[in-house]
């Protein structure tokens, strides 16, 4: 580190000034400065050989090295004696004399590095700002709005030339109209329209205007411009789909059913009573009001095929004729499918109603309409069964807790158990709402990941099935900073870490305590996330190539649907990441996640 020899002709006021000054002469060196100097900078203040802005610096930029008359305005960096990198600013002054300037120093890293994370952003965001001065009449487009714009650099826009940009007909239009409003009234707008660029692209915008007013009058006008092609072409996309499905439905006369078997509810969509032609308010909402509807030939037959999906026969798929109000014979194919808890007792019951008449009443045409109704009511089912397996664990767990409540009489331990039936109901609706993000995330093609907190997962899942794990009373180890984050989308990693943990409770070793070790790790670019067991563990030697295969079980529960590995493994691939297996029987198992810590810059 150079030093710098002090002059003792440094006036006393300047020694004593608690800010970093110096002055400089026309070499650029250093020739007397305040004490406070040497602290700013670290430096010592005995020394032969003076110091250098140079020395300071590092580089000398063009304008410092043509030092004149007006003052001068420099960033440069440099490492402390802590090795830290730090920013700083420096502004000459000229003096009387011709040879002297004063210097002032400014450490500005924290306000460079917000300035770069704003900069960031708005990349990220691709988000541009633009003002016009209607006095002036000047307008300003930064860097990012050219760009939006596929303009020049050096392209110097005015107010028409940006409005000509918006499509002409209706967003053209638009644009003119809330401009010109801002402008008479000082409103502001926000809108969504299409604009054609320089080359001929067009592209979704977000434009958001505030007017500055002066004594009644508009001064000027300015906002942000935001480019949301991608995401707003995504949902026009999504709303399309949506839409498509609905109507399919419709068109199809698809009547959906669920059937609360515990407390004999039974809920219908508004198909179902335009298909039966009952109004809702003369639907008692029980099974026997659907019994009187089903002709009295068939209703034999029909209830012998729900009792015998209930008890596990076979599943419900059958066809029936029902008795409108009107007199009439319709022809119903109905499908169902029994959910069960933990113990195999049914508790609900879903499915599907379909109007055949015309089917069974015309020619071959229409049996193959109803075909592809089956194939659709096949897709419903593939759905309702797939949306039963993330809330099965959080269904099961609410039953077991409301038993519970109902076996205790104790005030305590009835408290303890409401207490925990609300959070297993929060965690339950947390996971509906995550399966409202699941949708989203298949028409968004996988854009919603996020870092996600580990640990803050995991506990939640526990709090879902905490019933089960009251029951069981399980030794599980959590051990991992609360700050551990991997990059993945959030509900497909609720609903890993919620099967491997209800896996491991289901198919633990009778013979001894559960004990669950899960820990997190990083390795090279990776973090790993172990769930280790001490359960029955798995052959894998016979049945390791099937593992994660669909409807693949492996220990003969009858609860067991061998959807959940299936759908996990599957859940993974889609965020790119790894799980593997090791298994020895009656010895436990160890499921291992892998996450790659490498996140790009449009990640």
């Amino acid at each position: 580190m150079p030093t710098m020899k002090t002059s003792p002709s440094v006036p006393f006021e300047l020694k004593q000034l608690p800010l970093p000054i110096a002055i400089i002469d026309n070499n650029l060196e250093i020739k007397e400065c305040s004490d406070f100097f040497y602290t700013f900078f670290g430096l010592l203040k005995s020394g032969k050989q003076p110091i250098s802005l140079k020395d300071l610096m590092g580089e000398i930029s063009k304008p410092l090295s043509k030092i004149g008359k007006k003052p001068i305005k420099e960033f440069f960096t440099r490492i402390t004696n802590k090795g830290e990198v730090k920013w700083y600013k420096l502004i000459l002054y000229p003096s009387n004399t011709k040879t002297l300037f004063y210097a002032h120093f400014d450490e500005v890293t924290k306000k460079k590095m917000a300035l770069d994370f704003s900069l960031q952003a708005e990349r990220i965001a691709r988000i541009g700002s633009w003002e016009v001065d209607l006095i002036n009449h000047k307008i300003f487009w930064s860097e990012m709005t050219r760009q939006i714009h596929e303009v020049p650099k050096n392209y110097v826009p005015d107010l028409e030339k940006g409005i000509n940009f918006y499509k002409e007909g209706e967003n053209r239009d638009r644009i003119i109209k809330v401009v010109s409003e801002a402008i008479e009234k000082g409103t502001s707008y926000d809108v969504e329209l299409i604009i054609v660029t320089a080359k001929g692209n067009e592209k979704w915008v977000r434009a958001i205007g505030n007017a500055e007013m002066v004594n009644g009058k508009a001064s000027k006008i300015f906002g942000v411009f935001q480019d949301i092609d991608k995401t707003k072409r995504e949902s026009i996309k999504y709303k399309e789909l949506t839409d498509r499905m609905r109507m399919a439905v419709e068109s199809s006369n698809i009547g959906i059913w669920d059937y609360d078997i515990v407390n004999n509810n039974l809920v219908w969509d508004d198909n179902m009573y335009s298909l039966y032609q009952v109004k809702k308010e003369d639907f008692t909402g029980v099974v026997q009001a659907w019994e009187s509807t089903v002709h009295p030939d068939d209703k034999e037959r029909s209830l012998k095929a729900v009792e015998d999906a209930i008890v596990g026969k076979k599943e419900f798929n059958t066809e029936f004729r029902i008795k409108t109000s009107d007199g009439s014979i319709r022809y119903i194919h109905g499908r169902g499918k029994v959910f069960r808890d933990d113990n195999d007792n049914p508790i609900r019951m879903i499915g599907a109603n379909t109007d055949v008449s015309r089917i069974k009443k015309v020619d071959n045409r229409l049996r193959i309409l109803l075909n592809t109704t089956e194939k659709q009511n096949k897709s419903l089912l593939n759905f309702a069964h797939i949306v039963s397996h993330n809330l099965r664990s959080h269904s099961s767990n609410l039953s077991m807790l409301t038993g519970m409540l109902l076996d205790n009489t104790s005030p305590d331990k009835q408290q303890r158990f409401l207490e925990m039936i609300r959070i297993s109901s929060e965690r339950l609706d947390e996971t509906i709402v995550q399966l409202n993000e699941v949708i989203k995330i298949q028409t968004d093609d996988h854009k919603n990941f996020q870092w996600v907190k580990v640990k803050s997962i995991l506990e939640n899942n526990l709090e879902g099935i905490n019933a089960l794990v009251e029951e069981v009373m399980p030794k599980i180890q959590l051990e991992m900073p609360d700050t551990l984050k991997v990059y993945a989308i959030k509900p497909y990693l609720s609903s890993i870490f919620l099967n491997l943990l209800t896996n491991s409770i289901k198919y633990r070793d009778p013979k001894r305590k559960l004990r669950l070790k899960i820990t997190a790790s990083h390795e090279q670019d990776e973090t790993i996330i172990t769930f280790k067991d001490n359960g029955r563990g798995i052959d894998l030697k016979r049945h390791g190539e099937k593992l994660f295969g669909m409807y693949k079980t492996f220990h003969g529960n009858k609860d067991a649907k061998g959807v959940g590995l299936f759908i996990s493994k599957n859940q993974m691939d889609s965020m790119g990441a790894v799980i593997n297996v090791e298994s020895k029987v009656d010895k436990g198992t160890t499921f291992s996640l892998h996450f790659n810590n490498k996140v790009s810059n449009e990640g």
